[in-house]
């Protein structure tokens, strides 16, 4: 099986390479990243026998074509992600997850839609809820210019399913954590920051309520995708304990001693916020048995071990 992986040098992208450089199904890995400033660099010095790095940007719908005919399955990683830069400036946004995501499925259709699509999106499409838990089937909401542009993309991939046939999975990643992640995001700037002794900005009054999984969980999902045969299905990867943005900062605070009040400052919140997320991951655990195995408090106490000894070398 012939991996073309883009974005693949991103957070969730540089822990999935670790995944299919193990499995012997795979038996090659092209990786194509357009080298922004989340990419991870050290990563391809440690690339194995099956992986070859090719900086090049998903809008380029002539590489993507050439790639493409060269893989038997797309694991689509390239997205603009951060909430706040969709906030400041949405074109980026724009180009990647719609325009990015358009690009990529020209290219697989001029292929004669022999490859597989396997396409990350988030639970942000869905907007925020007060009660219960969003499901695969609940009704696109977004509330921000990011969370927007995930569901074009999105309906993209379904329109091609729909009116092609396209061969497709999505999956829809609840808040993720864990190394190689660029510390823009709350987890790794809360850790960056307390180590350089400074005081962390929440938003609000920090009682924004998510649901947190590790990516190494993450990435085991998008494995029991790939090794499916289901068609034109979307997966959600989510965790059921809920934790407020303070109660993170608290449990990050603990672990490295710092004294709460005295590490935190409020700042105001974000524009557009969304209140709480939740997802329901009964399908992924049903259809694809897979389900999360590191708590929040595991996952920070590997999480800050692993930012000590970045710091280290």
């Amino acid at each position: 099986m012939r991996i073309l992986l883009t974005g693949g040098l991103g957070f969730v992208g540089s822990n999935l390479l670790e995944l299919l450089e193990k499995d012997e199904a795979v038996t090659k890995i092209i990786i194509v990243d357009n080298l922004c400033y989340t990419a991870n660099l050290p990563v391809i010095e440690k690339l194995g026998n099956k992986s070859s790095f090719i900086k090049g940007d998903i809008c380029d719908t002539n590489l993507m074509r050439g790639l493409v005919r060269q893989s038997d399955v797309v694991i689509n990683l390239a997205a603009q992600a951060f909430v706040d830069n969709s906030i400041s400036n949405a074109r980026p946004f724009v180009d990647t997850n719609v325009l990015g995501v358009l690009s990529l499925l020209e290219a697989i259709k001029q292929d004669g839609f022999r490859c597989r699509l396997i396409h990350a999106s988030t639970d942000e499409v869905w907007g925020d809820i007060l009660e219960g838990s969003f499901t695969e089937d609940s009704p696109y909401l977004p509330r921000n210019p990011y969370a927007a542009t995930k569901a074009a993309g999105d309906h993209l991939v379904r329109s091609f399913g729909n009116t092609f046939n396209l061969n497709y999975n999505i999956v829809h990643f609840t808040n993720l954590y864990g190394p190689w992640m660029y510390p823009e995001r709350l987890i790794p700037k809360t850790i960056v920051r307390f180590m350089a002794n400074e005081r962390m900005g929440l938003h609000g009054d920090g009682n924004q309520i998510r649901t947190w999984l590790h990516v190494s969980d993450a990435v085991q999902g998008v494995m029991k995708i790939l090794h499916s045969s289901f068609h034109g299905e979307s997966f959600a990867l989510g965790m059921e304990a809920e934790h407020t943005n303070l109660e993170v900062v608290s449990i990050v605070a603990k672990i490295m001693s710092k004294k709460l009040e005295t590490a935190v400052e409020y700042i105001p919140d974000r524009l557009g916020q969304d209140f709480r997320y939740s997802v329901c991951s009964t399908k992924s655990m049903n259809m694809l048995n897979w389900k999360p195995t590191i708590s929040l408090e595991q996952g920070l106490n590997k999480l800050v071990k692993w930012y000590s000894h970045q710091h280290d070398e």
